[in-house]
């Protein structure tokens, strides 16, 4: 879908909003946004305080929080454990459900001759550019240039190149410091709707919290259906409230205990 964001640059704290927690579903981005990002996906941390902060929300709302990520629904564990929640993983080609139900899209299953290709593509170019690192998400890619800003537009032009190549089958997805590969036809804004038709999400007000570009679609998918938006930093964005960083929102989720 086609997300506007040229709105709410100078969006307002969600601090004034009243929050009923037995009345809202809640869904955030993990890499940015839960957690501080960092210089590469492995060393991504979750802070004592947020782990806290999440098990006291899932409790109080019933369980009606999900983590929607781009990672893999295992990785997405593992930053949480203990903790289990539902989970949109890989932008929502794959879903496990409150009930603890995995399901995937079509596109989820990805030909793995295709992945191979594609990796030794970008393998070749790591080789040629130590600085770079990439994600392979088993039926997404993602490569990562945090430790080689310089190298941006030969890394999107790279990217672009095998998303044409393979544009059956995937496509192209920017973000901060990254480009990725994902499974075409999701996203997170699809994986929200999806959540947002089953128990214990249906019939409550969504609220979406996200940092990136990857982001936009499920800030456009709540703000459609009438509910609360924020986006972590700074940046264009459709989202209509905004804080500065991770921490922030975890100091915000300690008020809503």
């Amino acid at each position: 879908m086609e997300v506007n964001t040229s709105a709410t640059q100078g969006a307002s704290t969600p601090f004034d909003i009243d929050i009923p927690v037995a009345t809202t579903a809640f869904f955030f981005d993990l890499d940015g946004t839960l957690a501080d990002l960092a210089p590469t996906p492995d060393e991504v941390r979750l802070q004592p305080d947020t782990a806290c902060a999440l098990a006291a929300l899932a409790k109080h709302s019933g369980r009606a929080m999900a983590v929607i990520s781009g990672r893999a629904i295992v990785d997405v564990d593992h930053i949480l454990a203990p903790l289990v929640v539902a989970v949109a993983g890989l932008h929502g080609a794959e879903i496990r459900n409150a009930a603890g139900v995995v399901t995937h899209s079509a596109s989820r299953m990805a030909d793995t001759a295709q992945v191979a290709d594609m990796a030794a593509v970008l393998q070749a170019l790591i080789d040629q550019h130590p600085g770079l690192l990439m994600e392979n998400k088993g039926s997404a890619l993602a490569l990562h240039y945090r430790g080689a800003p310089e190298l941006a537009n030969v890394v999107r032009d790279t990217m672009r190149a095998l998303a044409d190549q393979h544009a059956h089958a995937f496509a192209l997805q920017p973000g901060k410091l990254v480009f990725e590969l994902r499974p075409r036809g999701v996203s997170k804004g699809g994986a929200i709707v999806t959540l947002m038709g089953e128990a214990p999400f249906a019939g409550r007000t969504p609220l979406f919290v996200g940092d990136d570009l990857t982001d936009e679609t499920g800030f456009a998918r709540v703000n459609e259906a009438g509910g609360i938006t924020i986006k972590i930093g700074d940046g264009q964005t459709c989202a209509r409230h905004r804080l500065p960083s991770p921490g922030a929102l975890t100091t915000w989720l300690l008020t809503l205990q």
